[in-house]
């Protein structure tokens, strides 16, 4: 089993946790989502400016009968 890695957090007063927030709330909308594709892609081992092609065989569409 795994066991957390507790050094990867520390404590602190609200005002200073505040601080260290990856997404703060003045940073535009747009940089943001690039700072979480680029979170992404390093948690996945994806390089960021050559994503994989989607797999687009394993997805299908079907017309429900009634």
């Amino acid at each position: 089993m795994y066991k957390m890695d507790k050094t990867a957090f520390k404590k602190g007063k609200q005002e200073d946790l505040e601080k260290d927030k990856v997404f703060a709330a003045d940073v535009p909308l747009g940089e943001r989502l690039q700072q979480s594709w680029f979170l992404t892609c390093a948690a996945y081992g994806i390089d960021p400016l050559n994503p994989p092609k989607m797999v687009k065989e394993l997805t299908g569409i079907r017309k429900h009968e009634r």
